[in-house]
């Protein structure tokens, strides 16, 4: 575990997470656990921590927790986020926020957070929910996952659908196109709407 903890420390370098001063004491699949110091910066009057810095503690232990559980190359980001504060996080103490997971989906995760202070009593409970980005695809790629699961004739009618946009687009440059290119791109149609012919035939 103390491997992943340094790892995920050194991956929030740099970001607004190290800004506040956030450091992940402990990390599992459906628990993550950190501490941040209540400094000046963090508060505002009379030295009580400021509740946007409550909250944005607490997102990232939800947001560190989903990425734990996420498939290779997949990503994660809040989309919903609900506190309740119930005292003060002090000037001067420690805080600890102890996440742990409500839901872990394919498509959403669910994580509360418990925001303690350094006597232990509750600062703060924050629920969030953290949506499962999927890789980004190229745009061969999504063109290709079109075709997932089609049979030969579904494939070859949305081939040649996919023609006839082509021949579409190529007439429609060609209306703006100069004098020397406008041929080539006329060209280009005919070539599509003929690919689409020959896939309606076959």
């Amino acid at each position: 575990m103390e491997s992943a903890v340094a790892a995920i420390n050194e991956r929030l370098r740099g970001f607004f997470p190290e800004r506040l001063g956030l450091r992940i004491v402990e990390a599992a699949p459906d628990r993550v656990v950190a501490e941040i110091d209540v400094t000046p910066e963090l508060c505002t009057v009379p030295g009580i921590m400021h509740g946007g810095a409550i909250m944005a503690f607490a997102d990232t232990l939800g947001a560190v927790g989903t990425s734990l559980n996420l498939p290779p190359a997949h990503g994660t980001t809040t989309i919903e986020s609900k506190t309740n504060f119930f005292g003060p996080g002090a000037e001067g103490t420690t805080v600890r926020g102890e996440c742990t997971a409500l839901h872990r989906g394919k498509k959403t995760m669910a994580w509360q957070t418990r925001v303690l202070g350094a006597d232990g009593r509750l600062v703060a409970v924050v629920t969030q929910t953290q949506m499962v980005l999927e890789p980004r695809r190229t745009p061969q790629e999504s063109l290709a996952a079109m075709f997932e699961g089609l049979d030969e004739a579904a494939t070859k009618s949305l081939l040649a659908s996919l023609e006839r946009g082509g021949a579409a687009l190529y007439r429609r440059l060609a209306e703006s196109a100069s004098d020397a290119a406008r041929p080539a791109l006329l060209e280009a149609a005919v070539r599509e709407e003929a690919n689409a012919e020959l896939l309606e035939r076959s």
